[in-house]
């Protein structure tokens, strides 16, 4: 078929479907190649008809759960550790985070990690006890609670890791608790 000064040619074969578009003298020696290779090696099974889709813009398969619904993340949920804070304790842990007023996830996890080493010397953190803590302070989560504690550590270097794959918070961590929070309103 002539397409302009392109010529376009579809040859179907027990290899496949071949398909060839560009100078006259191109496509024919392509032809002529696919006919030699048949003549050469006829005893190839033939290929199964297929049916073809029109193509479509590639797009990557969703993954899904259970239920068929979008899968939001391969990683486990987090756990509420009932035992982390004594009863006496969490009118102190809402007064110390009220006093900082945090303003992001970032500062909230500072915070958060910051008192639980003071008061009840936890140093090594997992995902399990900041959500532990969100949930006593009535704070609604990140969509992604393990990047908070990555970008702190990549961005800030609010937090390094252990090789147990817990967190803790850093001497620029504890800095920035102690002497930046709260932040100074603009303008003054």
């Amino acid at each position: 078929m002539l397409e302009g000064n392109n010529y376009r040619a579809k040859i179907p074969s027990n290899l496949g479907d071949f398909e060839f578009e560009g100078s006259q003298d191109f496509v024919e020696k392509q032809i002529d190649k696919i006919l030699s290779i048949q003549q050469v090696s006829p005893a190839l099974p033939a290929r199964p008809t297929e049916t073809k889709k029109p193509e479509t813009k590639a797009t990557p398969p969703k993954r899904t759960g259970n239920n068929g619904q979008s899968k939001k993340s391969s990683s486990p949920q987090p756990s509420v550790l009932n035992d982390l804070i004594p009863k006496e304790k969490i009118a102190d842990l809402r007064s110390f985070h009220d006093l900082k007023k945090p303003v992001n996830h970032i500062d909230h996890y500072s915070v958060l990690a910051y008192w639980i080493k003071e008061k009840l010397n936890v140093v090594d953190l997992s995902l399990n006890e900041m959500w532990t803590m969100y949930k006593i302070l009535g704070l609604r989560p990140p969509k992604i609670p393990i990047q908070t504690f990555r970008d702190a550590k990549s961005k800030k270097s609010f937090f390094d890791s252990s090789a147990e794959g817990k967190y803790f918070l850093t001497s620029i961590g504890e800095t920035y608790v102690e002497h930046d929070l709260p932040r100074n309103p603009k303008g003054k």
